[in-house]
């Protein structure tokens, strides 16, 4: 028997692991040259939802009238996740929550509240698993992609980044 199209983006998108390697990913791309990077849980989630659908960092970039773009494919521009992303949105979701829990279980990622705000690192393993990551070509895409969000998005503010992500789920619901 053959899976349906709502079959297999259903099964992708139950694939831990795929969800764990973006974080890691993200969270390396973002504390830089330092051993740790600090902010709001809710600031984490909204970076990773841009990372993991590109068509809404692709409308993010451009609400910010960015200079740096990145390159979609048709099917990225035709998921049909893209065009149910209003609904999906939900970065303060248990799921997210239970990913960074995961991390912590297999000893990939550490963390301390520090006011308001949580302090992340990754631990030793996590840092030779990303270098093999790095390696891959498969994930070439999420580490450019990681790089813009950093350089373009991290440092904007609470208010700012709430702004650019309301438009932009906007504007992919509308226009897709």
């Amino acid at each position: 028997m053959t899976k349906s199209l709502i079959e297999s983006v259903i099964s992708v998108d139950e694939q831990e692991e795929l969800h764990l390697v973006r974080i890691i990913i993200l969270l390396n791309i973002l504390r830089g040259k330092k051993q740790t990077v600090t902010l709001e849980l809710a600031t984490l989630s909204k970076l990773d939802f841009l990372l993991r659908y590109p068509v809404a960092l692709e409308r993010a970039l451009s609400n910010l009238s960015s200079k740096k773009v990145i390159q979609l494919s048709e099917a990225e521009k035709n998921n049909i996740e893209s065009k149910m992303l209003y609904f999906r949105y939900s970065p303060w979701s248990a799921s997210f929550r239970r990913l960074l829990v995961l991390l912590e279980a297999r000893c990939l990622i550490t963390w301390n509240l520090v006011g308001m705000k949580v302090e992340f690192s990754l631990t030793n393993e996590a840092e030779d698993i990303v270098l093999k990551l790095y390696k891959e070509h498969t994930f070439a895409e999420m580490v450019e992609q990681s790089k813009i969000i950093k350089t373009q998005i991290f440092k904007l503010s609470n208010v700012r980044l709430n702004e650019i992500m309301n438009r932009a789920i906007s504007d992919v619901v509308i226009n897709y």
